[in-house]
């Protein structure tokens, strides 16, 4: 009797086959979402029976070789293997987590996309990848059951780019990790957080941060830049131009969870210039540490920031320069606005995330 009832407990549950691919692949934003929302759902193990896929590991990248045989392998995965899993799972919906999903589904589709990169800026991608990226993003996100936006900003492109009816669209943030700041006295140390891709422009912060040293006063002592990130089709361009700064700058590359916390609750001021994102996962750890932060004038970064981020007032290296100079001028003022900020970070939390999730997995399957 109790293995029956014990049976049709487990036949209740939906089965939720979670594309986890991405998170073996990279190690961004969008990987720390895949990763934390497959833990937050565990509380929900009683509704859903969530089947976490990885498949194989990619190639290194290194030459058109290479990214050819990393297409190769996303294409069979993707159109070939998920599909033929969510068969032998008997999932209920198939969770496409990166922005695209099978061509064909044997089972409902809940995509969620992380931004329209491709479209904004297309000179930062290779015309081959952007025809690829539209062609699935736009197929999945026109026939999925559900779509996720992980933030306003992206939601809107979709409806305004894509076409895509909104009423379809559902906005869940990226959860965060509640941090606890310090309580002592901040470094004078700016932070930048992410991979060196072109869009987020981090030779310019290098070159606004060295102009903004060379002017700074004495006293308080000008701060330091520390880049925590690595990769990156401007990884090359940020090292030549990291070492030209000499000791006023430093690259640790990708550091793990404990470090980035640490140098969250460190810094006095997290800066992220990005021209376009999908949401801004640094601006809403750095503040829920209780660091101000500074970002360009995009309407994803501003979401992630909330009211008491600083923005900067146009684009390019003087904007930024002087943005920098005025930021960091009174330490004590800034340390303040961060401590406002942790109020705006705790609306992003993986209860909320993860609970969303729920519902639009069961809301898929019916």
């Amino acid at each position: 009797m109790h293995d029956a009832a014990g049976a049709a407990t487990r036949r209740r549950r939906t089965v939720v086959l979670i594309d986890a691919r991405m998170a073996r692949r990279r190690r961004t934003g969008g990987a720390r979402y895949i990763t934390g929302l497959i833990r937050a759902l565990d509380a929900h193990r009683d509704t859903l029976d969530i089947r976490p896929v990885h498949g194989p590991p990619p190639l290194p990248r290194r030459n058109a070789l290479t990214s050819l045989g990393n297409l190769l392998l996303d294409l069979a995965w993707t159109h070939v293997v998920l599909p033929l899993l969510a068969v032998r799972h008997r999932a209920d919906v198939i969770h496409a987590t990166f922005n695209w999903g099978p061509w064909v589904s044997p089972r409902p589709v809940v995509v969620t996309i992380h931004d329209l990169s491709w479209e904004v800026l297309p000179e930062a991608y290779p015309a081959g990848f952007r025809r690829y990226a539209r062609t699935f993003t736009r197929a999945t996100a026109r026939r999925a059951r559900a779509v996720i936006a992980v933030s306003q900003a992206t939601a809107d492109d979709l409806v305004r780019i894509y076409g895509i009816d909104p009423r379809r669209v559902r906005v869940i943030h990226t959860g965060i990790t509640p941090r606890t700041p310090s309580g002592g006295p901040r470094e004078a140390m700016v932070l930048h957080v992410g991979e060196f891709e072109p869009r987020k422009r981090v030779p310019e912060i290098i070159a606004a941060h060295a102009a903004y040293r060379a002017a700074a006063p004495a006293n308080p002592p000008p701060c330091r830049l520390v880049l925590a990130g690595a990769g990156g089709a401007d990884e090359d361009a940020v090292a030549s131009a990291c070492g030209a700064a000499a000791a006023g700058c430093e690259r640790l590359g990708y550091v793990d969870d404990a470090t980035l916390d640490d140098l969250y609750r460190r810094a006095a001021l997290v800066v992220n210039n990005s021209a376009y994102e999908g949401f801004g996962l640094p601006v809403a750890e750095a503040m829920s540490a209780g660091c101000a932060v500074l970002v360009a004038d995009t309407p994803a970064l501003r979401e992630a920031g909330g009211p008491e981020a600083l923005v900067v007032d146009g684009p390019g290296q003087e904007a930024l320069t002087r943005a920098l100079g005025a930021a960091l001028a009174d330490r004590d003022a800034l340390a303040e606005r961060g401590r406002r900020g942790r109020e705006h970070a705790a609306t992003f939390t993986w209860e909320t995330c993860a609970a969303a999730h729920a519902e639009a997995y069961r809301a898929a399957s019916r």
